[in-house]
């Protein structure tokens, strides 16, 4: 006789029958809020399984409940108490996608550290770091354990001293650290178990007292994480090279700079739809968003800022991009509330909202990772704000150890008055004036353009200004000492 319920298995959106009966055992159950602001809305998530013991983490499919479906409880002796998928260690340090699935783990634990406690947007936060062996001869991996499952093996630990720990992380995510794979607890899904009562730790055991010699495991300490502050970083700890030099690099490397922000570049907008597991930008299908990086199906998106510059130093100028984490610490406001804020004064989703003209006229000190692109496009490699500073400290001892002049001082490169400037200025404005007087100041050595060029159809370039005499040559900067009466020009190369 056919069971009157459906497996997991068999869930087929391609099916002429669209309606199932199916009978679950709830794993996991949490509540979230999705949408924004005031179109939120409270959300229940479940993770479950069948008898047939399915792996849900990894099904095609995600279930929703409609309104009118109906559910009751039951009370089945053929569902387990617990459903454990284990992934072998030598499988997770050579997994290479760190939003890909949730998987389950078991390991002797071998190593931890201490608590560290960390304040990340005014917010305090704790951590540890664990180290696990499958004992399988494979290799141990690093797990980061968050707040309270920090707090709970801490507690076991103390409370229940042994002479070896064994440690399940059911619903576990991958986590890069350094460029080796490990695992970490997720704020929702995960669930931790400590010399549980389970066959599978009875069994695990057995594998470890059979194949080791000593009577019990020595824990080793793993050494805390030692934090970088900016300044070390940017100064000390990440090789400078002006913007003339990122737009050679032809490899894929991270670098300080120091550049002035000249326009923001409205023709790619200022954000995009991203995924609420990751950053990475969705494509939208007929009735949902697609992540290519979680290959997921979200049924909603969550508003990320992508914010394009145009960065001049001294010598050179490049378009820099800055995303979500950097962008939203400089503005002070995130993209879904600043778009917020654009509907309710009735502007639609390409207009830019002016608090993004905060960046316009700054200096800053960047961290960037530079790749290369496009050997075709006009900039073949593309720079990404990691980190960026305007401290006046941090530019100053930065400024001090590469002997650039005072970073307290807008340069503005006079290439950029031959650039066109893709701005939100009206045409009355740009067409006011195509190139500002440059004055000389009697207490500075050289001369630099002032601040407030405006980019238009008729615009001069600096040659144009200053002539050029039969001892000199084109360059694309130059510098006039007021000593010699404007008669010398010192130039750079390119």
């Amino acid at each position: 006789m056919a069971s009157p319920f459906n497996m997991l298995k068999d869930l087929d959106l391609a099916a002429a029958n669209q309606v199932w009966r199916i009978k679950i055992c709830v794993i996991k159950i949490w509540s979230i809020i999705i949408g924004e602001e005031k179109f939120r809305r409270p959300n229940l998530e479940l993770v479950v399984m069948d008898e047939l013991k399915y792996k849900p983490t990894t099904h095609a499919f995600r279930v929703f409940f409609k309104r009118e479906t109906q559910c009751r409880s039951l009370g089945d002796i053929n569902f387990p108490n617990n459903i454990f998928h284990f992934v072998p260690n030598e499988m997770i340090l050579s997994h290479d996608n760190h939003h890909s699935h949730l998987i389950d783990v078991i390991g002797l634990l071998t190593g931890k550290s201490d608590i560290i406690e960390f304040t990340k947007n005014g917010k305090k936060s704790i951590y540890m770091v664990i180290e696990l062996d499958d004992m399988k001869s494979k290799g141990k991996i690093r797990c980061t354990l968050w707040e309270d499952f920090a707090n709970k093996l801490v507690k076991h630990m103390e409370e229940q001293p042994s002479t070896e720990f064994i440690i399940i992380l059911q619903f576990a995510k991958f986590n890069m650290f350094k460029g080796t794979m490990g695992i970490s607890n997720t704020n929702y899904n995960s669930t931790l178990y400590i010399n549980a009562d389970l066959q599978e730790v009875k069994e695990f055991r057995q594998r470890f007292i059979m194949g080791n010699d000593k009577a019990s495991n020595q824990l080793s300490q793993i050494a805390s994480d030692v934090s970088m502050s900016l300044e070390q970083d940017l100064i000390s700890h990440t090789p400078y090279k002006p913007i003339s030099e990122l737009k050679d690099t032809t490899e894929g490397r991270i670098f300080v700079t120091i550049g002035t922000v000249m326009s923001i570049d409205t023709r790619f907008g200022w954000w995009y739809k991203g995924c609420k597991m990751c950053f990475h930008s969705l494509k939208e299908d007929e009735n949902s968003y697609y992540c290519q990086s979680c290959d997921i199906y979200p049924n909603i998106h969550i508003s990320r800022y992508c914010i394009h510059l145009r960065v001049s130093d001294e010598m050179d100028s490049a378009s820099f991009i800055i995303y979500d984490k950097e962008a939203s610490k400089f503005l002070e406001i995130s993209a879904s509330e600043l778009r917020l804020k654009q509907i309710a004064k009735g502007y639609n989703k390409d207009e830019f909202p002016s608090e993004i003209n905060s960046f316009r006229g700054k200096k800053f000190l960047f961290k960037v990772s530079v790749k290369f692109d496009d050997i075709n496009a006009f900039q073949p490699c593309k720079i990404t704000v990691l980190k960026l500073t305007e401290d006046p400290t941090i530019l100053n001892l930065f400024a001090a150890k590469y002997k650039l002049s005072d970073p307290n001082i807008p340069i503005e490169n006079s290439e950029l008055q031959s650039l066109h400037t893709y701005s939100t200025d009206n045409a009355k404005e740009i067409s006011s004036q195509s190139c500002e007087i440059i004055s000389l100041d009697v207490n500075d050595d050289f001369v630099t353009p002032k601040r407030g060029i405006i980019a238009g159809v008729m615009t001069k370039k600096l040659v144009d200004v200053f002539p050029e005499t039969a001892t000199t040559s084109t360059s694309k900067c130059r510098k006039l000492s007021h000593d010699s009466d404007c008669s010398s020009i010192k130039k750079h190369a390119d």
